[in-house]
């Protein structure tokens, strides 16, 4: 009994000790970001015959963000380019696009302070991306409308802080994302599923992250701590 109380009375040392509490600040920045869809469009086939479209991009822009600590709301302007691709009965078709669109996004994170300047952070969320203009490389709009292309996506990754200042840091982050199919894959799916067998096909891809914040002035409210980092 002796040594269960000596073990118990250890595990909330160190426990209090890893928990700590610690300030609760709100910070806000700006930064740039790289984003990409690797994925994404439609594949169909009927007796031995198929087709697809992809239309896979990259490109970047630029964000801004507000941070309580545990979450983070950001809303980012990009633009990128990449290509249009079809093939049916084994004829390609290849063509460039442009695309100018929003993201919105909200993800949780949870820091663990490092040392005094660094903390890391895993990162996990969702986020909505607006499509405002998708167009081949004659200029002219592809679908029915620029949104047919908007689609939820959920991220995951992680994030570190460092920190010059009490009230200054930079801020890092590299996010894997899936997305939903949006309305043009699911428009394209829909007029062939009575002639053939058609789905569509996986949008994934990876974003980066870089930026500068500015905190708070400490405001005397605290929340449980970060644990920090063996």
């Amino acid at each position: 009994m002796k040594k269960l109380r000596f073990l118990l009375v250890l595990a909330a040392v160190a426990t209090g000790g890893a928990f700590a509490l610690s300030e609760f600040r709100l910070s806000a920045g700006a930064g740039g970001y790289f984003t990409s869809d690797f994925g994404g469009g439609m594949e169909a086939s009927i007796s031995g015959s198929t087709m697809s479209v992809k239309t896979p991009y990259f490109g970047g822009g630029g964000f801004a963000f507000l941070d309580a600590t545990y979450a983070e709301l950001s809303v980012g302007f990009f633009g990128a380019a990449g290509t249009f691709k079809m093939e049916q009965a084994g004829v390609s078709q290849e063509g460039d696009i442009s695309l100018t669109g929003l993201d919105i996004g909200l993800l949780g994170k949870y820091p663990f302070a490092v040392n005094e300047k660094l903390s890391v952070f895993p990162l996990l969320g969702i986020g909505y991306r607006i499509m405002l203009a998708v167009k081949d490389q004659a200029g002219n709009a592809i679908g029915n409308s620029a949104g047919d292309f908007s689609a939820l996506w959920f991220r995951a990754g992680g994030g570190l802080d460092f920190s010059f200042t009490d009230h200054l840091y930079v801020r890092g982050g590299l996010l894997y994302g899936l997305r939903l199919a949006n309305k043009f894959e699911s428009d394209m799916v829909d007029s062939l599923s009575g002639m053939m067998d058609a789905n569509t096909l996986l949008g994934h891809g990876l974003e980066v992250r870089i930026a500068e914040g500015a905190r708070s002035a400490n405001s005397g409210a605290h929340a449980p701590g970060l644990p920090h980092a063996a």
